[in-house]
């Protein structure tokens, strides 16, 4: 399938949802001689999974800026870690904040103001999210303080 993609690259291929947990080395290899549109996307939703490895084998194949990493957040997950490990890797975030199917469920301030951060390409190169300032007299530290902590052990990624 993939040598057949190869050949018919005259037109680009618009890749969404691949799962780079089965990728294997011919595969990311193969991925990256496609004449792609846009960013290939994977996603990092359950972080009970790590998939540092599986992303930084990705990323010998095909370069970093090439992929975009949605991460779910507000659902099972703790602060930060997959987007500290997406930026250690030089992989972009889409941080989507979690939503029930019946809406009854409005993310928090927290999450808004990570997805806020995150999804600012720029501004999640330069500067980490406790710099981070979405609104005129508040800093995002407010949330990695001991004493915010202490109230809440579980930002929820």
């Amino acid at each position: 399938m993939v040598r057949r993609l190869t050949r018919l690259t005259a037109v680009p291929v618009n890749l969404h949802g691949v799962d780079v947990r089965i990728m294997n080395e011919e595969q990311a290899q193969a991925l990256n001689s496609l004449r792609i549109k846009g960013n290939i996307h994977i996603a990092w939703d359950n972080p009970e999974i790590d998939l540092t490895d599986h992303i930084r084998r990705m990323t010998q194949y095909v370069k970093p800026s090439k992929i975009v990493c949605y991460v779910l957040v507000g659902f099972n997950s703790t602060i930060e870690y997959r987007l500290r490990r997406l930026k250690e890797l030089g992989v972009a975030p889409f941080v989507q904040p979690f939503r029930d199917y019946d809406n009854s469920r409005t993310p928090s301030a927290y999450e808004r103001d990570l997805a806020r951060w995150a999804n600012k390409r720029q501004l999640f190169k330069t500067m980490d999210f406790a710099s981070f300032s979405p609104r005129k007299g508040f800093r995002c530290s407010t949330y990695v303080t001991p004493q915010y902590n202490s109230k809440k052990t579980n930002h929820n990624d």
